[in-house]
């Protein structure tokens, strides 16, 4: 039995700003606000998980880890 609800699919390229499940699950990731997640994809101009990881680097809002 295949169960499809256990896990939300997620696209690993891209983040998108209508599921709440996926601004959390990058959020949480990153160790930052849901807010922080959303300003980052507004001023970085794109929703790529890379860009808006490399936007919150260069803007010192997450570490290397």
């Amino acid at each position: 039995m295949n169960n499809t609800k256990a896990t939300p699919k997620l696209d690993q390229e891209l983040i998108s700003m209508f599921a709440d499940d996926e601004v959390n699950y990058w959020a949480t990731k990153w160790g930052v606000t849901r807010e922080t997640v959303k300003s980052a994809v507004k001023f970085s101009g794109s929703n790529a998980v890379s860009t808006v990881y490399s936007y919150l680097l260069n803007s010192n809002k997450v570490r290397l880890s």
